[in-house]
């Protein structure tokens, strides 16, 4: 305080105190708003934002540090007049004074702007100088006394602008919290309706549930009694047919035991569609061969493509599909309704006598999916022989079989079929075409060995597991000869 007692008059300081101090405080207590929202706003316990002061200006006045709270104020006002953030030791000695009233706030930033780091950084304080004129000699004997009614104003000013600016923070922090509240009732209530939306839609699927549950329960019920009812029929029909055979004559037994034959044809449909698989799995395992039909220009050039046991026609579709032209012909009747419906050109008959009633030459192509192991080695023969006769030369046959090469077919599911007569090894069918003149002959037991212009896979099994890694079906292909002999 030597200093400033040099620098001028104890008058001129009071004076110029006065001066400052009565304009500062009449801007302070000049806003109505703010006094009126010390009142209005409640001064809740509510969390509280690190308050700031903007760095990079040259001029501040002692209000703007005042109105921050006491560590607030210490890390702005050195942040601000020093340039860097307050060390440990000046947060440790200068909280505890300011909040013991050891020191005030103008006396730490008379301080820190006359430090060497404030002088280099030339931080200027608006009223700064007086004030601490009057905070240092509010602390003198006697002249604290004459200061003391301007020490309180000063405090009483520096209380309200801080208590107001306090105000004002709690209010927004309030006013933000309103608005999350609301957001969130918001936010609550959509969700509740979801929530309800969601047991409501789950109340409806579970109804829906228990109705089709009840549905699938009647219709098992039905099948059941369907089931039972024409096991009953069947009963019935075959005491009948037993009676027939016993009294009636030659030709009308034979008759009847054609209508016996019929009536197992639903029963085989039932056993396709058990053990040979979907239609689509079928179609997908025989679009292999698709490559050998576009190879044999007979059927390119639009020639019929004859399916024998075409079944329920997934071959038939697959050609279809393809742009091939094919044709259908079955025993079963129930098999030719169903291809029927499906939309295929099928005749219901015997495959050998459906060929040799055919012009000669007169299809493209014969294929046969699981139907030689149905019939003796005489039909057998039969059957390649009318099928010769009806193709075209340069028309193939192609018959798919089970491959006894894999021993869990041959011992096994072979067997499932009660029409099946025997397993034919691929050899033996593959000599069959060849005697019966056909040419080209070929066993196709891999997708590769569809592949014309490539030499067949073969079978060489060199230990016993190769009997078990063959593929469970394997085809013949055989091509009739081209008229002038070749092959």
């Amino acid at each position: 305080m030597k200093n400033l007692a040099d620098e001028t008059s104890i008058d001129a300081i009071l004076a110029r105190v006065r001066a400052e101090t009565a304009k500062d405080i009449k801007a302070i207590v000049s806003e109505p708003g703010r006094r009126k929202g010390l009142s209005t706003i409640p001064l809740v316990p509510v969390p509280q934002a690190a308050d700031a002061i903007a760095p990079g200006r040259q001029r501040y006045t002692i209000e703007e540090f005042a109105a921050l709270d006491d560590e607030d104020f210490l890390r702005n006002a050195y942040r601000v007049i020093l340039g860097r953030e307050i060390d440990g030791v000046g947060l440790g000695t200068r909280l505890p004074a300011l909040r013991n009233g050891q020191t005030t706030v103008v006396r730490i930033l008379f301080s820190l702007t006359r430090s060497a780091e404030g002088r280099a950084r030339g931080i200027k304080i608006r009223g700064l100088l007086p004030a601490a004129v009057i905070d240092r000699a509010s602390t003198l004997p006697v002249i604290g006394r004459i200061v003391e009614p301007f020490q309180r104003l000063i405090v009483r000013s520096t209380t309200q602008q801080r208590l107001a600016n306090l105000s004002v923070r709690q209010g927004d922090t309030i006013e933000g919290i309103n608005h999350a509240l609301t957001a969130i009732r918001k936010n609550q209530l959509a969700l509740d309706q979801r929530i309800a939306l969601a047991e409501q839609a789950a109340e409806a699927t579970r109804l829906r549930a228990e109705e089709v549950a009840d549905i699938s329960h009647n219709s098992l019920s039905e099948i059941r009694a369907t089931r039972n009812e024409i096991a009953n029929q069947r009963a019935a029909m075959s005491q009948l047919i037993a009676a027939a055979r016993e009294n009636l004559p030659a030709p009308v037994q034979a008759k009847v035991d054609e209508i016996e034959d019929a009536s197992l044809d639903a029963l085989y449909v039932a056993f396709e569609n058990r053990f040979r698989g979907s239609t689509d799995e079928i179609a997908r395992r025989q679009e292999r061969y698709l490559p050998i039909f576009r190879a044999t220009p007979p059927v390119v050039a639009g020639g019929t493509v004859l399916d024998i046991g075409c079944g329920r026609g997934e071959f038939l579709s697959l050609l279809k599909k393809h742009n091939f032209v094919p044709k259908g012909l079955d025993l079963n009747a129930a098999m030719v309704a169903e291809a029927r419906a499906r939309g295929h050109d099928v005749v219901e008959g015997d495959a050998v006598a459906w060929l040799e009633a055919q012009p000669e030459g007169s299809l493209a192509a014969i294929t046969g999916f699981h139907i030689v192991e149905h019939i003796p080695f005489k039909s057998l023969v039969r059957l390649v022989d009318a099928a010769r006769r009806a193709l075209s030369p340069g028309g193939i046959i192609l018959f798919e079989t089970p491959n006894p090469e894999n021993l869990v077919v041959g011992a096994c599911t072979f067997h499932y079929d009660p029409t099946h007569l025997r397993p034919l090894p691929p050899d033996y069918l593959k000599f069959i075409a060849e005697a019966r003149g056909f040419g080209d002959a070929r066993v196709i037991r891999t997708d590769e060995d569809c592949n014309l212009d490539q030499p067949e896979s073969g079978f060489a099994p060199a230990e016993i597991n190769d009997w078990f890694r063959q593929p469970p079906d394997y085809a013949v292909y055989a091509r009739k000869p081209l008229e002038n002999g070749a092959i």
